[in-house]
């Protein structure tokens, strides 16, 4: 391969939205200097920076095969691996909620955090459909188990708030109630929750006023909320 094919093969890349310009340039850089080395017949012992699809697809010849061996190359191989089998036992849990088989969607939702237990929207989504199978206790450990993962997410404590009024923890419900407004003071779901338990409480005026509000929001951004099973719960 000549310098201008290896230019020309280097910018058919197009930069990921996500990676700023000078990252992407060294991402080119050190695909540049892989192929110099593979070209000259010399190995390469210098540790890469495999951070996206690009920088991966950069190392691979036109017979599809890799110009180099390095530990990072397999690690990301193997992560890829890891994304696309979940995504397809995520896929198997949407066909299974769809045909209402919840049983079925709570075993694919479990597969997928085998293979990442940090997943906050999988916790999330697990815990949707063990409510639905009245698995109460069981869907508060995943709902706790997101906001561990992700404690930015209003939904999560909505959901939470749910669950510990089921299991008549009025004072952590309303913790979360207040976490939720705070976290997403425009949500109309979260005041309307908070105002109903208010007024179960025997609070009327601070239910009323809950109330009052999410009627407001939703007349200023003209959307009902929805229970999300997760392609936009974050």
């Amino acid at each position: 391969m000549s310098n201008n094919e290896l230019n020309a093969f280097l910018s058919s890349f197009e930069r990921p939205r996500n990676i700023e310009e000078e990252a992407w340039n060294q991402i080119i850089a050190q695909a540049r200097n892989v192929w110099h080395s593979y070209l000259k017949g010399e190995d390469w012992n210098e540790q890469l920076d495999i951070n996206c699809k690009a920088s991966y697809l950069m190392l691979v010849s036109k017979e599809g095969k890799l110009i180099v061996q390095n530990e990072s190359l397999l690690h990301f191989v193997k992560n890829q691996e890891v994304i696309a089998w979940r995504k397809h036992l995520e896929d198997r849990a949407y066909a299974s909620i769809k045909n209402k088989r919840f049983h079925d969607a709570e075993r694919y939702f479990g597969k997928a955090l085998k293979l990442d237990g940090d997943n906050a929207l999988n916790h999330y989504r697990r815990g949707l459909v063990r409510m639905r199978l009245l698995k109460n206790k069981e869907a508060l450990e995943d709902f706790t188990a997101a906001i561990d993962a992700n404690p930015n997410v209003a939904a999560f404590y909505l959901k939470r708030a749910q669950i510990y009024r089921l299991l008549d923890l009025d004072y952590k419900a309303m913790s979360d109630m207040n976490k939720a407004i705070k976290l997403d003071p425009n949500n109309p779901e979260a005041f309307d929750a908070r105002g109903k338990f208010r007024m179960s409480l025997g609070d009327r005026a601070g239910g009323k006023r809950d109330i009052l509000q999410a009627e407001q929001l939703r007349a200023e951004h003209r959307t009902a909320g929805k229970e999300l099973y997760g392609r936009q719960a974050a």
